[in-house]
């Protein structure tokens, strides 16, 4: 008997919480706290960002604010700059063959170029996702680059890394990208992978 209640436990455990056919069509069994706070915020946008958040397709209502808040203040620029330190001191720390396999791979929306006024002019993420609408921002090639990442970028160029730039925007994009990427300083890409 304890055995089959064992089988049924492991059952439960694989059909529900392993299983990618099932655990996709879920949303998170852990729940955050409800709170009004910015705490509940603090921890949710954690949670969002290291893919804990179980599935969500806008920010909870309560977060809109302090969403906008951290991405427009002091706080996000410092978080973005100490990654950034840290991938070059990493890629200080390789020792460059020369022979253009030491590559580099970097993507482009939220890590070369920032679309934070697309996210402003539709909620900071409190409105549902539209590709459509994307896809017209995209195609107005005016995405600045994060200075960060510009930075990082051409430091990685000087110190002997072939970059590889890789998007899920799509093909028909590509010069449109290629343009704004240019305009905001990145140049001597060796390949750029669109979908």
């Amino acid at each position: 008997m304890a055995s089959g209640r064992i089988s049924l436990s492991i059952w439960f455990f694989f059909v529900f919480l392993i299983n990618p056919s099932t655990s996709a069509r879920t949303t998170s069994f852990i729940k955050l706290p409800r709170s009004d706070g910015s705490r509940y915020c603090d921890s949710w946008r954690l949670a969002a960002e290291t893919n804990n958040a179980g599935t969500w397709d806008v920010i909870p209502s309560v977060c809109v604010d302090p969403v906008a808040d951290y991405l427009n203040g002091d706080q996000f620029l410092s978080d973005y700059n100490v990654i950034a330190d840290y991938a070059l001191s990493f890629a200080k720390s390789v020792d460059i063959s020369g022979d253009g396999k030491d590559v580099w791979v970097f993507d482009i929306d939220e890590t070369l170029l920032t679309n934070i006024d697309y996210y402003k002019a539709h909620g900071y993420g409190s409105e549902p996702y539209d590709s459509n609408s994307f896809s017209e921002w995209v195609l107005q090639g005016t995405a600045p680059a994060f200075d960060a990442s510009l930075k990082l970028y051409n430091a990685l160029q000087k110190l002997g890394f072939t970059i590889i730039l890789l998007t899920g925007r799509d093909e028909d994009q590509r010069s449109f990208t290629e343009t704004n990427l240019r305009d905001a300083g990145y140049s001597g890409w060796e390949r750029l992978l669109l979908r």
